[in-house]
């Protein structure tokens, strides 16, 4: 009974990771007359945005100086239908839109797309020792905290690899101080697969102190 128990749950875990039930925001853009609403927001990597306009008006994605000049003429990027549409960036960085038709009266926005990679302190308590704990949630779609500890000072790297032992991303490369931290990835634009994480931490104190552990992780789309 204990066994039929713990499959059950173990499928729940993984079919709520199929259908979405781990999921990144949705932002929602409307149009208020001739302005889009809001304007200009920021959002982190893999968010989805959903545009609701009226049939009068369309979202298309510009370069910066065509956006200075309320021009209309495409970048390449994105484009919804009139009436709006969903778009996924999927890159770190500042995007311009404008209305095409209304470009020329100022109907224009901005999406600020953050890197998923901000480290944050999650606790003032100073660990006793270096520990790197298990991703949560795990399996994960398409977002994933890592945390760690720190006792002391240290330059650290934490690197991620796929099944075959190929680095495909490096998230943190520099000196920290000590604390309990955590850092999110967003796997937006890798496979579903089995993947590894690796944290090396080599004091900058006098200790000389050194920690490396591995953990795993699986992404499911």
């Amino acid at each position: 009974m204990k066994t039929t128990l713990k499959h059950i749950i173990i499928i729940a875990i993984l079919l709520m990771t199929f259908v979405g039930w781990v999921q990144t925001t949705t932002h929602t853009i409307t149009n208020s007359g001739f302005s889009f609403s809001p304007a200009n927001i920021t959002i982190n990597l893999g968010d989805t945005i959903k545009f609701q306009l009226s049939s009068l008006h369309n979202a298309v994605e510009v370069s910066q100086s065509t956006w200075n000049s309320n021009g209309n003429t495409p970048n390449g990027g994105f484009t919804t239908p009139f009436g709006g549409g969903i778009v996924v960036l999927q890159e770190a960085k500042i995007y311009y839109y404008v209305c095409s038709p209304h470009a020329s009266i100022g109907m224009k926005g901005t999406i600020t797309v953050n890197s998923t990679t901000d480290i944050k302190n999650i606790s003032q308590d100073t660990p006793v020792r270096f520990n790197l704990y298990q991703n949560y949630p795990n399996p994960f779609n398409p977002s994933t905290i890592i945390r760690y500890s720190l006792p002391e000072a240290s330059y650290v790297t934490l690197t991620i690899f796929d099944i075959i032992g190929r680095e495909v991303a490096k998230l943190i490369e520099e000196v920290q101080t000590a604390g309990h931290k955590e850092v999110v990835w967003n796997a937006y634009n890798y496979p579903t697969g089995v993947y590894f994480y690796r944290i090396v931490a080599q004091s900058t104190n006098k200790s000389g102190k050194n920690y490396s552990a591995v953990e795993k992780l699986l992404l499911i789309k």
